[in-house]
């Protein structure tokens, strides 16, 4: 029998989408640019691990087993992406995103880049959980773990750690060949597998912790990913900064403790969750505008944190009425048929 007062997984996924907004907002900007460094550059770069180990949790054991479930799974994933890219078309037109890119453009914003700077998640996540699917079924396992962390690492040094790849000729052009494919290594190669696979591990047990010891190693790999992350930045190493050394053993950690406090699963905020990580944009630019009509810029814009707060009120809302919709709509159907 399970606990009530338990945090469900789908709980946590409403954190993640929450941390995930910040890394767009800066919300300790306006207050303190160290704090919102360690927050929004550091801290909140848990946010899509979560989510990503989330689905090797949940959906990669199952594919495992049966590959149709895999293919069912990414069709979904499609229909999402393509309705978010629908959804942001608009605002790329306005913007002149797509002028002048071309063919081999579009399609690398398509498949690769994503069409808006959240949606790269999709096209990585696609590309991810097939690249960790493909190495579970024909590679033994110790050769998989050496797989993805190997292209974790190569992500890495094109990632925080830039800087010093770029000091060797060779490795800087190697990195030029990537980023002529790539824009980040942030991608569907080198930053998903690692994570789909550490989630896929737990679930098979593969990788449990002691839960007392847990949340001590939890704070002692946070507090050494936010020693990493100033010391990058201090340095100007960091070409981007969505992977640290730190952040898979933290993760780890972090995991096992969700898994452990699982309480009942809740579709409802599943739903919420992916319709906060797929609007928030669309409520950051509706705020700018708001802001800038009433002429309260200095409070709603440039005062970052009450920024945030705004979006995130407003984009929790709108999910909440937008799943209630959906409920409604959906019975409505159901009943005719």
């Amino acid at each position: 029998m399970q606990v009530k007062n338990k945090m469900s997984i789908d709980k946590f996924r409403l954190i993640a989408a929450i941390l995930i907004i910040a890394i767009h907002i800066y919300p300790l900007a306006s207050i303190n640019e160290t704090l919102d460094f360690i927050f929004t550059h550091v801290i909140c770069r848990i946010g899509v691990p979560i989510f990503l180990m989330i689905t090797g949790f949940f959906v990669l054991p199952g594919a495992i087993q049966d590959r149709k479930k895999l293919i069912t799974y990414t069709k979904k994933i499609i229909r999402v992406y393509i309705i978010s890219m629908i959804i942001y078309f608009p605002v790329n037109i306005y913007a002149g995103k797509l002028k002048g890119i071309g063919f081999i453009g579009i399609l690398k914003e398509i498949f690769i880049n994503g069409t808006f700077y959240h949606l790269w998640y999709f096209p990585a996540l696609i590309l991810g959980i097939w690249i960790t699917y493909y190495l579970i079924k024909n590679i033994k396992e110790k050769k998989v773990r050496i797989i993805v962390i190997i292209l974790y690492i190569i992500g890495l040094f094109g990632d925080s750690y830039y800087g010093l790849t770029e000091k060797l000729a060779i490795t800087k052009n190697i990195y030029n060949v990537i980023f002529n494919i790539f824009e980040y290594t942030r991608n569907g190669l080198f930053y998903v597998p690692v994570f789909i696979y550490l989630g896929y591990m737990i679930k098979c047990g593969n990788l449990k912790i002691n839960r007392k010891q847990n949340i001590i190693y939890i704070i002692i790999a946070m507090i050494l990913m936010i020693i990493e992350g100033l010391i990058l930045h201090h340095f100007k190493l960091q070409k981007h900064d969505s992977m640290y050394i730190m952040l898979i053993p933290l993760m780890i950690l972090l995991f096992n403790l969700i898994i452990k406090n699982k309480g009942e699963n809740n579709k409802k905020i599943r739903n919420i969750s992916t319709t906060i990580y797929i609007m928030h944009p669309i409520f950051i630019i509706l705020i700018r505008g708001v802001a800038k009509v009433i002429h309260l810029q200095n409070i709603m814009i440039e005062n970052s944190l009450i920024n945030y707060i705004l979006v995130v009120i407003a984009t929790i809302i709108f999910s909440i009425c937008f799943e209630k919709v959906k409920e409604k709509v959906s019975e409505k159907y159901g009943r005719r048929h």
